[in-house]
């Protein structure tokens, strides 16, 4: 399992270190898996955080899935989601480009702020969503 944690983390560093070679980059990483089998619980939460953007992937069991919708729903509401099946999202954009997405299907999220369109604003409520998603993704949230 430590394996796979330290390749996960050596290809987003390298995945970074390539990109850092055209941009600086300020970057900070959390990448967490935890795998009890006993219970059959598992989450990744991984957050990608620089100065252009703010990118949040998180795969969490499927009994989670209500919770996490609900919240979503309750943070961006319904004006800018569409669904499909068992897909939801959220994008909006300013003046044609894409300021935010969020998209939801099954049990996988993935968020992509644009930080060099975004207002202060907004990151801060992004990043109050980032902590409030991983404790409701955790495994002593209640379902």
């Amino acid at each position: 399992m430590k394996t796979l944690i330290i390749i996960l983390v050596s290809f987003l560093i390298g995945t970074l270190t390539a990109s850092a070679q055209t941009n600086t980059i300020t970057s900070t990483e959390e990448s967490t898996k935890v795998v009890v089998e006993e219970d059959n619980y598992y989450r990744s939460f991984a957050v990608i955080d620089t100065d252009k953007n703010l990118k949040i992937k998180i795969k969490f069991v499927k009994e989670k899935i209500s919770n996490v919708k609900t919240y979503l729903i309750d943070q961006l509401g319904e004006e800018n989601m569409n669904t499909d099946a068992d897909e939801y999202s959220w994008e909006k954009g300013i003046d044609g480009e894409e300021l935010y997405t969020v998209q939801l299907k099954g049990n996988r999220l993935r968020i992509n702020i644009d930080k060099e369109l975004a207002s202060d604003k907004i990151i801060k409520k992004f990043k109050v969503i980032r902590d409030e998603l991983k404790l409701i993704t955790s495994k002593s949230s209640k379902n």
